[in-house]
This record gives C-alpha cells, structure tokens and sequence, in this order.
C-alpha cells in the first residue's frame, strides 16, 4: 500500500488538477515518443517499397536481355541451317546419279524441316520479347511514380521530425512548470507509476477503476470521496480521486 499523504479539501482538489495537468503533458510526451520512435521504421518501409520495385524492374531487364541472347542463339542456329543446305544444293550439282541425289534431297528435307523449328521457336521468342519489353516500361513507369510517392513521405517525415522535437521542447517545457506546482512526495510517487502504467492518476467512474475497471471495495471509494488524503487501487496500484 502507497503511503497517505493528508490534505485538506481544496488543496486535495488542486492538487488532483495539478497532477492531471502534469499528467495530460506526460502522455502527450510519452506519444510524441513512441512517434518520434515510429518515423525512423515508417521511412524504411518507404524505402523498401521503392527498393522492390526496384528490383522488379532490374528483373524485368534481366528477363527482356535474356530473351534478346535467345533470339541471337536462333539466329545462329538459323543461318547455320541454311549454309548447311547451301552446301548439299552444291553437292547435288556434283553428282552423277538419282539416287545419290535423292538421298541429299533427303537430307536437305530434314535440315529444311529443323530449320522450320528454330524459325518457329525464333517467332515464339521474338514475341516474349516484345511482352518483356512492355514489361520492363511497365517496371520503369511504376518505379518513377513509386520514386515521387516516397519522396514525397520521406520529406513529410523528415518535416514531422522537426514538428515534434520543437513539440517535445514545449510540452517537456509545460511539464517541467506543471510539475513545479506539485508537492515532491506526490508527484514522486505518480511518477513512479507512469513509469509503468498508462496513466498514474484515473478518475473512480460508478464504482469502478477508470483504469483497470475493477469494482472498487467500499470503503476505497469513501476514502476518496472525503478528499484528504491520496487513494490508490488495490487491483492496479493507480492513483484515484
């Protein structure tokens, strides 16, 4: 149990004001840190998004040249095809008989039907290549757009840092007047439950603890209501009033 500290009914009511002023800076405070804590982790996932983006356009160019190095390999393979039938044509000019001719026709015939493939597969890969080129604009218009976005939060994030040091400064500046006002003992003793609570000092609401909104024994809340000494919830460790 927290020690009782007397006081007579109206310095007992101001004291309750002054604690709630003192009170009212503190979570003020206490919020402007937990933002001021938050900024830092907001800007990185700021950062993050656009670094995904990217990384989708990096992979989008990576597909789009990957794609461009297989139209080349066909091309290749195409223009070695048809050397190859080059050459049989100029064989058939050299031999004297039917059949020899027809077994080069035949050959002829399967470079002709490969080269048909590769020709087919060079068409498929032209086409992927002009989907990986729409990607990788797609990538390109998306990142520049997502670039001003996040610029864009970064600057406010930035221009909210500066707000809230300069709030910090002023209501670290109240506090200190407010908490100048307060008897040492109570203001100690409330401080010491901040610490650890969200408020110190909760208002008795029907019966209940505004803070842990547990009923209240009886004679708790008549300790309260006769306004000369410091009350605290057994439940929670609150200050009352």
């Amino acid at each position: 149990m927290f020690p009782a500290f007397i006081f007579k009914g109206k310095q007992y009511v101001n004291m309750i004001e002054r604690l709630l002023i003192v009170q009212q800076h503190d979570c003020r405070i206490r919020d402007l840190q937990k933002e001021l804590r938050d900024i830092p982790k907001r800007k990185a996932e700021e950062l993050l998004r656009l670094k995904n983006h990217k990384e989708a356009l990096a992979k989008a160019e990576e597909n789009l040249k990957s794609r461009q190095a297989d139209i080349k390999k066909f091309e290749l393979e195409g223009e070695a095809r048809k050397e190859k039938i080059a050459k049989l044509r100029n064989q058939q000019l050299e031999i004297k008989t039917n059949k020899e001719f027809k077994t080069i026709e035949g050959e002829i015939k399967i470079v002709q039907d490969d080269l048909k493939k590769v020709e087919d597969q060079q068409l498929a890969v032209m086409e992927a290549v002009e989907l990986a080129k729409a990607e990788v604009q797609s990538r390109k218009s998306a990142l520049l757009e997502e670039e001003k976005v996040v610029q864009k939060d970064v600057d406010l994030h930035e221009s909210r840092l500066s707000q809230i040091n300069n709030e910090m400064k002023a209501a670290n500046d109240e506090r200190m007047v407010s908490a100048g006002e307060m008897d040492p003992k109570w203001l100690a003793q409330y401080e010491r439950i901040f610490k650890r609570k969200d408020k110190a000092l909760v208002q008795i609401e029907e019966g209940v603890c505004g803070g842990c909104h547990m009923t209240l024994p009886p004679y708790i809340i008549h300790g309260a209501k006769r306004m000369n000494s410091m009350v605290v919830c057994d439940f929670c460790g609150r200050m009352l009033y």
